[in-house]
């Protein structure tokens, strides 16, 4: 299985030697519904899970979730009302076996880990603040493929007295937003969001694991940060085996945002279009690249899985299968037509994938085939 790799730029074979596969997924803040940008990060990662099973391997996947934002108290959010409605909406995708993990349950773990970063001299205080210190690390840059001179132009976490420009917080007294933990060595303060994403990392794969998969958005500065902090943590100079990272979706060419009342939300969508129209049309798209979402064009997947699914009723119907089943038959030799499939599916090429599903279910001869992509793509009909 070969998967492109954001820090090399390059297709990277997944070792699948050991049969268990660790993937961390950076998942939602929860101050708001999950909208379709989610969901296209989902159904990928649900695709590299199906992709793994049918492979005999196991994945464990542990997705993070922020309930430690500003933007929760602001607005008088209820982060656990919305957890609920978060896996009420990957439920209704179809997407199970995932691990959650809130990032309010390791703070502790976040506090430790901060120490020991001060302790090496990696980390520092000013003001009560606590920042890496990133001229420790000469590979600081390199996952987001940011110059030195491409990095100073940056501005995270404004501050005259930090040693650099580019230092990030990684614990933050100076915000008081209505969440605060007490420490008597770091002050009362909050464990900032690199922090809280690599204390889940650490707990959960001691900082190694095989793919980090997130929006292109958080490439710089969140993945860059929690990079450096799992280097130094795990002692390890390649902690993460790949970094997959999902593209922008934008909606009718417009940024989507909830500030200017574009945002699709799954839960709305769903209501509409069936979840297989969602995924065809997500799988019609190279994942790496911007997404401009048209409501016009998912009219046009609507249609290609009425026809799917007329295609397989009347396919079983034909064999006098009594309702449409997904049992499929355990062929000891793998057609031609798998073949090519598998070799587009395993780099995640879904467009091409996706062509040879479309041209195997015309054939009804061909139709067993056919299920056996269907199953891996998470169709159901």
């Amino acid at each position: 299985m070969k998967i492109f790799d954001t820090l090399t730029k390059g297709n990277i074979s997944l070792k699948l030697g050991n049969k268990k596969i660790r993937i961390f997924v950076c998942g939602p803040t929860l101050y708001d519904n999950c909208h379709i940008g989610h969901a296209r990060l989902f159904v990928l990662v649900d695709l590299v899970v199906r992709i793994l099973l049918s492979k005999n391997c196991i994945p464990h996947v542990i997705v993070n979730v922020t309930d430690i934002d500003p933007k929760l108290n602001k607005n008088k959010i209820n982060p656990h009302l919305l957890f609920d409605d978060f896996i009420n909406d990957l439920n209704k995708l179809e997407i199970n076996d995932l691990i959650y993990a809130k990032t309010s349950d390791y703070v502790k773990e976040a506090k430790d880990l901060i120490g020991k970063l001060i302790k090496r001299k990696l980390a520092y205080s000013v003001n009560g603040n606590v920042y890496l210190d990133t001229s420790k690390f000469n590979t600081y840059g390199a996952l987001s493929h940011l110059s030195k001179k491409k990095l100073t132009n940056q501005r995270y976490d404004i501050d005259i007295n930090k040693r650099n420009i580019t230092d990030i917080f990684l614990w933050n007294t100076s915000d008081t937003y209505g969440t605060e933990y007490d420490d008597k060595h770091l002050g009362d303060g909050t464990p900032w969001w690199h922090m809280q994403d690599t204390a889940v990392a650490m707990f959960h794969f001691n900082g190694n694991y095989d793919m980090h998969v997130g929006g292109i958005d958080l490439c710089y500065p969140h993945h860059e940060v929690l990079l450096s902090n799992l280097i130094a943590l795990s002692q390890k100079e390649k902690p993460v085996g790949c970094w997959v990272h999902v593209g922008i979706l934008d909606i009718e060419n417009e940024k989507m945002s909830r500030s200017s009342g574009n945002a699709i939300y799954i839960k709305d969508l769903l209501k509409k279009y069936d979840v297989n129209t969602l995924k065809l049309y997500f799988y019609s798209h190279d994942y790496k690249r911007l997404m401009n979402f048209k409501i016009s064009e998912l009219e046009r997947f609507e249609e290609m899985n009425s026809k799917i699914r007329s295609l397989v009723f009347a396919s079983d119907y034909g064999k006098g299968i009594n309702g449409i089943t997904y049992d499929i038959v355990k062929d000891t030799k793998e057609s031609e037509i798998i073949r090519k499939f598998k070799n587009y599916i395993e780099d995640l090429d879904t467009p091409n994938a996706l062509k040879v599903l479309l041209d195997t279910v015309e054939d009804v001869d061909s139709m067993n085939d056919a299920k056996k992509m269907m199953e891996i793509f998470g169709l159901r009909y």
